[in-house]
């Protein structure tokens, strides 16, 4: 009997000091819990885009309302794109970016093919007087949940994924000039300390963030095409040694403008009919003398040539390398 109650006294204090270190682990883990899970831990911020810097003309430009061939969302995730790509783009100080329900209502009317637009379907884009047409799909999009869960802990974590496609499209010769894909990705976890934090429900602002590092991911390589095409605009009108063009102030053309211009020829297919450009004649120089409104502008035409339409001036611009322009 004496000794079961010597194990049992020895024992004891080692019982007391675990009880006490459990406490002691449980009143922590209950005081600091709650402050941590009260803010959920959101995924990292897409970069910003990055492009060199510009000075020049502004070169007309048509955003349409992206596609949606997933299940989710019906029209707002092509609409929301479509919307994120105009903000982007004019970001850029490059482009003016027409109205996009005029610019879905002629398109609604035109049917695009991948390899290219024919040239009576030229003639139907040209009435949006936009010198490039960007178009495309949201050809994917998955929200994933992924939760784990320890002892005193819970925590969830959603992943929304999309993929865009879009494709450039230079009007003035019905080419697409380039087509380019982009996945873009965004997370946010919650977490639970003994019952108390935030469980979350669906959060609607991972839609958007990764819709908006898909759009950033495209905008650049779409900008250094459009950079690499030289200006122009067209001529509307012909009169003695005057020529009108299409585009003014509000494009940033200034008084003294040297301009090239080209005698548009004789229309060039391929074998399925999709316009590939135009046989070009260059037909002499024009300066600018003045201005019609905010969008339209006289020049002096240089040469000897008997001008006809359809005539183009071109402006070739080279973007600056000593900076670059960083867009949030």
């Amino acid at each position: 009997m004496s000794t079961i109650q010597n194990i049992k006294h020895v024992r004891r204090p080692e019982v007391k000091r675990l009880t006490g270190l459990w406490t002691l682990l449980f009143l922590l883990i209950a005081c600091g819990g709650p402050r941590v899970a009260r803010k959920p831990v959101a995924g990292k911020k897409p970069p910003p885009v990055t492009v060199v810097a510009y000075k020049g003309p502004k070169k007309k430009l048509a955003v349409t309302t992206f596609e949606n061939t997933t299940r989710f969302g019906k029209r707002r995730l092509g609409a929301n794109i479509s919307d994120i790509l105009i903000t982007e783009m004019n970001k850029s100080g490059r482009f003016l970016l027409l109205e996009r329900s005029r610019v879905d209502d002629i398109m609604s009317q035109v049917a695009l093919s991948q390899a290219g637009i024919t040239e009576g379907k030229l003639d139907q884009l040209r009435l949006l007087d936009a010198d490039y047409i960007i178009t495309g799909a949201v050809t994917q999009y998955a929200v994933t949940t992924e939760g784990s869960s320890g002892l005193f802990t819970q925590s969830k974590t959603q992943k929304a994924r999309v993929t865009v496609d879009a494709r450039l499209i230079d009007v003035h010769s019905g080419e697409v000039i380039t087509a380019q894909s982009a996945t873009g990705t965004a997370s946010k976890t919650f977490s639970k300390v003994l019952g108390v934090g935030e469980s979350g429900g669906y959060d609607e602002s991972l839609e958007g963030n990764a819709l908006r590092a898909a759009v950033r991911k495209i905008v650049e390589p779409l900008v250094q095409v459009m950079d690499e095409r030289p200006w122009q605009c067209r001529v509307v009108r012909i009169k003695s040694d005057k020529i009108y063009l299409d585009a003014g102030k509000k494009s940033g053309l200034k008084k003294g403008t040297p301009l090239t211009l080209i005698q548009q020829g004789e229309a060039i297919t391929d074998m399925n009919g999709a316009l590939l450009g135009y046989e070009e004649t260059e037909t002499g120089t024009a300066v600018i003398t003045g201005f019609i409104g905010e969008n339209g502008a006289v020049a002096e035409y240089k040469g000897e040539h008997m001008l006809t339409l359809p005539l183009v001036a071109r402006l070739k611009i080279i973007p600056e390398t000593g900076g670059e322009n960083d867009r949030k």
